[in-house]
């Protein structure tokens, strides 16, 4: 399966070329498990890196998992990257890249690219001369900064509302036990965030599977994003019957809150019913009012 998307025609640009912006072309591709099931993306990318107005090209093929992290990076024989000058890229520095795009929290995601060099020259007649901003100095190339800069925003902000539709628009069964099965609190909150309501019941028994003690806080985040006909589904309700008493009490409230007006099975209220304490407290008002 292939996913096709050009944002601009791409020419063959020398150093001094000037481009009206500086997009991408990619080309993206599902790579599947030996099940058949999907497992990530790869992608060709041809990308202007871009100072000022002056541009060159790179070419270079990203992967990516099914929620958009940044797996690994490869080069095109032939097509090394470069430094200023044209200079090409020692084994340290594709190192010291790597490194850097496996951190989706670098430092230099907070800057915007007209940031990473400072103006140092001292008068007008001394021309221009520059320096990477200390923050970012010891985690980009030298001399290849943009290059740095471009590929990181590549790996982890230029396709992830991409990779979300993609991984969405595949989901089945099949993928969602087996993004399940992989207890990775990453993804649980992937799904969360963006399931459809009504697919939330399709894909009950799985979803259910995700709400574990252990995952506290998620729990109750995917208590509040669960709609009302999970909470009218009786397996639904027998679920939290039998799991009530494991969850912390942030996520009980959440569920207690999601509860009101809708019919409570016998399992469900007979829960309930033997949380109710001689003390005034949030949860206990909320349960009274669920079983009265």
């Amino acid at each position: 399966m292939r996913f096709f998307v050009s944002l601009f025609l791409i020419f063959l640009l020398g150093a001094d070329d000037i481009i009206p912006n500086d997009e991408p072309f990619y080309e993206f591709e599902t790579i599947f498990d030996q099940s058949g099931i999907p497992n990530g993306y790869s992608a060709y990318i041809k990308s202007p890196v871009c100072e000022k107005n002056k541009c060159y090209e790179i070419e270079i093929n990203f992967q990516w998992d099914l929620i958009g992290r940044f797996v690994e990076y490869d080069t095109l024989s032939g097509k090394g990257l470069t430094k200023l000058d044209h200079i090409p890229f020692t084994e340290q520095d594709y190192q010291k890249l790597k490194q850097l795009l496996k951190d989706p929290n670098s430092p230099i995601g907070t800057y915007a690219k007209e940031e990473l060099i400072l103006d140092t020259r001292k008068s007008e007649i001394d021309g221009f001369t520059g320096a990477t901003i200390r923050e970012i100095n010891d985690i980009v190339v030298t001399g290849g900064v943009y290059s740095c800069y471009t590929l990181w925003h590549l790996a982890h902000r230029k396709f992830n509302d991409s990779i979300t539709k993609m991984t969405m628009g595949l989901l089945d069964k099949k993928l969602m036990k087996k993004l399940v099965t992989q207890k990775d609190q990453a993804i649980y909150f992937f799904l969360i965030n963006n399931l459809p309501p009504s697919d939330f019941l399709k894909y009950r028994d799985d979803f259910l599977k995700m709400i574990t003690p252990n995952q506290s806080y998620f729990v109750k985040k995917a208590i509040e994003k669960m709609p009302m006909e999970m909470f009218r589904d009786s397996i639904t309700q027998v679920f939290f019957a039998k799991q009530f008493t494991t969850l912390n009490y942030f996520a009980q409230v959440a569920l207690l809150k999601q509860l009101k007006n809708i019919p409570l099975g016998i399992s469900l209220k007979n829960t309930l019913t033997k949380q109710v304490e001689d003390r005034n407290s949030l949860k206990n008002n909320l349960i009274q009012a669920l079983i009265q």
